[in-house]
């Protein structure tokens, strides 16, 4: 396998590094990736995931090859992976016997890979050495391209494969990862996310974002207070207490952030989305008027979270669907009028996951997790309007 994918990485040279600033999803884009644990010590193993994404591919997913490197104890980016030759030509992480050069090995395809940190990394340093707590990081490379590819691949289809990304017919990337290794105490966590808002308004879990053509809001996620993580830093003038900041980079399939695309939670500047549909120039109405946003929070500390969430440009020329009833159940039914319309369907404020079905003319849903009792059902319409005063009994 690794001698197969080695052209890939030679053919990859005039590839995109890194993060893209662009904040609409058209082509290959590498939104994220993420390390759980945030951070290693030594002997652990990491899992590492994408977000990964390619609206253009028509029922194919991206491939991703992941590369590791064998961290630096010095930490003096002495590794492979952080060597600028890699990053504009590939071809240079290849060993002359055409496999790969000492401390660097495939780690995963696809979904997700796994780096592990040698119990042995800080060997070389004394015991009571500083550089055991700052520590170092190890690299990883994940290697993009648009087009799915069987982890069965023949030899024939690999080198089609490579053909096409050298005649630039497929779209290839590399992003460039690292994990902070250490004996520190104080593990970091990833960020976890709180509900998002627009225009001071949270959005129920799972629900759709509800949003009319061009409206324009302030967007941002809640997080809780230990999401901002307090640390001892060690510095060259002894050691630092610091708190985190929690930063958020946000995208979307269609619309725009006019105002702080990039932007650090609970602080000055505020991120503003201009849904789509406005006017036709500039923001023309979404396929089914339906899109997605991407948000990716970075802590300062290496940690990495993300989420996507669904929104749906109403139209105001529709009615509202008429509810006759809910009944809980496998699955949960809502039967009435015109339930085409219907966008969520809210138990005790949580979506439920259904949809319409034009066969049984009602909306079904899967149930959720919730004890005996009966509950307050909030639907939500494709016009942006919202029906009370409905309820469910739970057997």
């Amino acid at each position: 396998m690794v001698r197969l994918l080695l052209p890939l990485l030679c053919l990859m040279t005039a590839c995109d590094t890194g993060f893209p600033i662009e904040t609409v999803v058209e082509n290959l884009r590498v939104l994220g990736i993420r390390s759980t644990p945030a951070d290693l010590h030594p002997g652990e193993t990491a899992v590492l995931q994408s977000l990964i994404l390619d609206p253009s591919l028509v029922g194919q997913k991206p491939t991703v090859l992941w590369v590791g490197c064998e961290p630096d104890p010095y930490n003096l980016n002495r590794s492979a992976c952080s060597d600028p030759s890699v990053l504009s030509d590939p071809a240079a992480l290849g060993a002359s016997d055409g496999g790969l050069p000492p401390g660097v090995k495939i780690i995963g395809f696809n979904d997700r890979a796994a780096y592990s940190a040698s119990p042995e990394v800080f060997s070389v340093l004394p015991a009571d050495d500083p550089r055991r707590i700052t520590g170092t990081v190890g690299q990883v490379l994940a290697i993009a391209v648009a087009e799915e590819i069987s982890p069965a691949a023949s030899e024939a289809e690999l080198r089609a494969l490579f053909d096409r990304v050298q005649a630039k017919t497929v779209n290839s990337l590399i992003a460039l990862f690292r994990i902070r290794i250490s004996e520190d105490p104080q593990r970091n966590t990833n960020p976890v996310f709180g509900p998002l808002t627009f225009a001071g308004e949270a959005l129920a879990a799972n629900a759709t974002l509800a949003l009319r053509p061009g409206q324009r809001g302030v967007i941002d996620i809640a997080v809780a207070d230990e999401v901002f993580e307090s640390y001892t830093a060690v510095t060259p003038a002894g050691t630092e207490q610091k708190t985190e900041r929690v930063l958020a980079a946000w995208y979307s399939s269609s619309g725009r952030y006019p105002v702080g695309e990039y932007n650090a939670l609970r602080e000055d500047v505020k991120t503003e989305f201009v849904a789509p549909g406005g006017t036709e120039a500039t923001d023309p109405m979404p396929p089914r008027r339906s899109g997605t946003l991407y948000v990716t929070l970075r802590d300062t500390r290496g940690g990495q979270s993300w989420q996507t969430y669904p929104f749906f440009i109403c139209d105001d020329s529709l009615g509202d669907p008429t509810i006759a009833s809910v009944t809980w159940g496998q699955p949960v039914l809502v039967e009435g009028q015109n339930l085409e319309r219907v966008l969520d369907v809210l138990v005790d404020g949580v979506a439920l996951k259904g949809s319409y079905n034009p066969s049984t003319r009602r909306w079904e849903a899967s149930p959720l997790p919730l004890p005996s009792g009966t509950y307050p059902v909030t639907v939500t319409t494709r016009s942006c309007s919202r029906l009370d005063s409905l309820s469910v009994t739970v057997p």
